[in-house]
């Protein structure tokens, strides 16, 4: 009576194997996602915080640019006295140092 009890249940267990096939796929499916929410959410952030740090990098270069192309610096002295290298030369200097 156990034995044949013990065999009913296995192949129960398989034949609902079969039937539910699609529905355990989905579920382990919506699992997956679910379980990757977190990841997703902290790789999104990573890429936020860096297009910010880009942003700023970028805002702070053109900010030097006008400072060392500004009034009353090397490069517009030499570019107006027409001295083109020169005036590229102490612009590199100028970015350089700041």
């Amino acid at each position: 009576m156990f034995k044949i009890n013990s065999f009913l249940e296995e192949n129960n267990l398989i034949n609902d194997l079969k039937r539910y096939k699609s529905k355990l796929a989905y579920s382990f499916m919506i699992g997956l996602i679910i379980g990757s929410l977190p990841f997703i959410y902290k790789i999104k952030e990573s890429f936020r915080v860096q297009k910010l740090i880009q942003e700023q990098i970028k805002r702070q270069n053109h900010n030097k640019e006008k400072i060392c192309k500004g009034y009353n610096s090397d490069y517009e002295k030499f570019s107006s006295l027409g001295f083109p290298k020169t005036a590229i030369e102490k612009f590199d200097i100028c970015m350089k140092e700041k």
